[in-house]
């Protein structure tokens, strides 16, 4: 990941990595859900304010908004 990541930056960008492998699937899900133990990650996701892993946060809300372009009906949950 490189240099002067922390681990909080490792679980926003192992659940950005998460949606976009769900978003790029070739048949499109009903539902998306994620499981994760790291609260402030999904906390940070869903926040637009700048601050730490604020790239990692942007790329997993891309990842959201992509597969709901197809489907607005698509029910994604990060848990």
């Amino acid at each position: 990941m490189g240099y002067n990541q922390k681990a909080f930056d490792a679980e926003c960008a192992a659940l950005a990595r998460a949606l976009e492998v769900a978003a790029k699937r070739r048949t499109g899900p009903k539902a998306v859900t994620i499981f994760t133990d790291a609260q402030a990650a999904i906390a940070r996701i869903a926040s637009e304010e700048p601050g730490p892993a604020q790239q990692y946060a942007r790329q997993a809300r891309k990842w959201i908004a992509k597969p709901r372009e197809r489907d607005r009906n698509l029910r994604i949950e990060l848990r």
